[in-house]
């Protein structure tokens, strides 16, 4: 019996990753290896990545499985039409079957739905007794004891950075709404031995090591007990954890001493609330530069997942998070549009309000808008993300984040970002408008000693203690005379806090103001309001 395993990819996209990207950046998903891995040995297996091969076919198979991310499915299922025409049965599975089986099994003759452990040997002997069923489905969660090892072996390994991939855990210990993952691993984080782990580990070749858990740090107790073990081998590697490993510096230090290089931390947003309306709060942003330079400490590089299109979100945040990047020094960013994947409640919740507008599933991948967001249309959004892959891999952005002064490791991560650059000028510019730089300079913290828009004075006003209402309809400037002159006079410290959000829809602002005011503060605050006044902007609600 043959199989044939195939890891589809975009085909005449934009987005697609070359040959030359794959081999300068990524590295192989691990579902076909685990499922070779399960296969029994009288099965001839094929494993074949679409990233660096094209498919044949032609080729003489008994069985085709097909494991499906949900971008990936209208491709997905266009392969699997082409090998059911030629008689060749077909079996899907994967994060999007899992979530969408009925929809999976109209392209397929059967549909794994769950993790394999346990049900892909069973299908396996179904196929060979003619009884193939329509549907895998787990009764329960497979046991992560005594895994057998993906076949690595199978993969063309010289076409990938590295190829030296595993997993110690399943799952996250957190529910981020517009995430699939926990959906997929049953609401769990399961975790393997460490003596497996280990174990995997030493069978490897020499090279660079990629855990591929989605949270390396999830449980303490565990990750300690992992880091511990695997020092002496004396490995590099990376993997992805969340920010909150910064506030356990002993584990930070063990994660270091293991051989930790880099981490992918999800980011995601600059502001807390949005932060909290995604069941992400845990992410504290006013300690985000206080943790970033805890990993740098540690000698640990930084990916930082960016998501844009929150409810928050107006066009003044690309170049707010452009600018936080560069100023930290993020050595590495994946921008991405906020995106509905179906089995999440982020899915639910935009479905219910009549927000998905876009249904074609190959736009489901992060890049582009599939909803309507909140604050600003689209396109703007769409545009927004552009400007910002541009922004953020130029010369300049690159040369401070990784130059100024240098990284450790500084050649494979300007390498890196080079890579990153070539795949960004192959999307359209895009753009902010005007009025987004404008919004973005009028925010921020100011006190007495700064140069820009509200220079304080001594301190005259507390605003936050009056209890004042939003200013009155009609002229800023009256609004804003009147709020001072029934303010309450108290000496606090010297610092306004200038907060806007701008809804593109019905052209409005409003600012929020927390701290102290004067006259003279508050003629130049008129002044750039009218400023943006004449963008044409509608109206400008002032909140104290």
């Amino acid at each position: 019996m043959k199989l044939l395993l195939i890891s589809p990819e975009l085909k005449e996209s934009i987005f697609s990753y070359s040959k030359k990207d794959v081999r300068s950046f990524w590295f192989p998903r691990l579902s076909l290896p685990v499922l070779a891995a399960l296969t029994p040995p009288d099965v001839e297996v094929r494993l074949l990545d679409e990233s660096i091969e094209k498919i044949n076919f032609e080729e003489e198979v008994d069985l085709v499985g097909i494991s499906v991310m949900t971008f990936l499915s209208p491709r997905a299922y266009e392969i699997a039409g082409e090998f059911r025409q030629r008689g060749v049965k077909v079996v899907l599975g994967g994060i999007h079957p899992t979530a969408v089986p009925e929809e999976a099994k109209l392209h397929a003759d059967s549909v794994v739905v769950g993790e394999a452990e346990g049900l892909w040997p069973r299908l396996i002997q179904d196929f060979k007794n003619g009884d193939l069923k329509p549907f895998y489905r787990q009764n329960g969660l497979p046991s992560l004891e005594n895994l057998p090892h993906p076949r690595m072996d199978l993969l063309k390994r010289d076409a990938y950075l590295t190829a030296n991939c595993l997993q110690a855990s399943r799952g996250c210990p957190f529910g981020c709404e517009f995430c699939s993952v926990t959906n997929f691993f049953g609401n769990t984080y399961r975790l393997r031995p460490v003596k497996d782990v280990v174990k995997e580990l030493e069978s490897m070749p020499p090279g660079y090591v990629m855990f591929l858990d989605d949270n390396i740090a999830g449980n303490r107790k565990y990750s300690m007990e992992l880091f511990e073990a695997i020092k002496p081998l004396g490995l590099a590697w990376s993997g992805q954890s969340s920010l909150r490993l910064a506030d356990d510096l002993e584990l930070l230090k063990k994660a270091e001493e293991s051989g930790c290089k880099g981490l992918f931390l999800g980011i995601e947003s600059l502001s807390q609330e949005n932060l909290k309306k995604v069941r992400k709060g845990f992410n504290k942003v006013e300690k985000y530069k206080e943790s970033i330079k805890k990993f740098f400490d540690h000698g640990i590089s930084i990916t930082a997942g960016i998501i844009f299109g929150f409810d928050g979100d107006d066009e003044s945040v690309f170049e707010r998070t452009a600018e936080f990047l560069e100023e930290n020094r993020i050595t590495l960013s994946t921008p991405a549009i906020l995106t509905p994947l179906p089995g999440t409640p982020f899915y639910r919740q935009m479905e219910k309000e009549g927000r998905v507008f876009d249904k074609n599933m190959a736009h489901y991948d992060g890049r582009h808008v599939t909803f309507y967001p909140k604050l600003m249309s689209p396109e703007t959004l769409q545009e927004g993300y552009y400007w910002l892959n541009h922004r953020l891999f130029s010369i300049p952005s690159i040369f401070k984040r990784v130059i100024m002064p240098a990284q450790p490791y500084l050649l494979s991560r300007l390498g890196i970002n080079w890579t990153f650059r070539r795949m960004a000028n192959r999307v359209p510019k895009g753009g902010i408008s005007p009025i987004a730089r404008l919004l973005h300079r009028i925010q921020g913290t100011l006190n007495s000693s700064s140069e820009g828009l509200i220079p304080n004075t001594p301190p005259v006003t507390d605003l936050t203690a009056s209890g004042q209402q939003p200013a009155p309809d009609g002229d800023v400037s009256i609004g804003l005379s009147h709020l001072l002159q029934n303010t309450r006079e108290e000496v606090i410290e010297r610092i306004l806090s200038i907060h806007t959000t701008y809804d593109e829809k019905i052209k409005t602002i409003r600012v929020s103001l927390k701290g102290v005011l004067d006259e003279r503060v508050v003629k130049k605050f008129i002044k750039r309001i009218n400023k943006i006044l004449a963008t044409g902007v509608v109206e400008v609600v002032v909140d104290c």
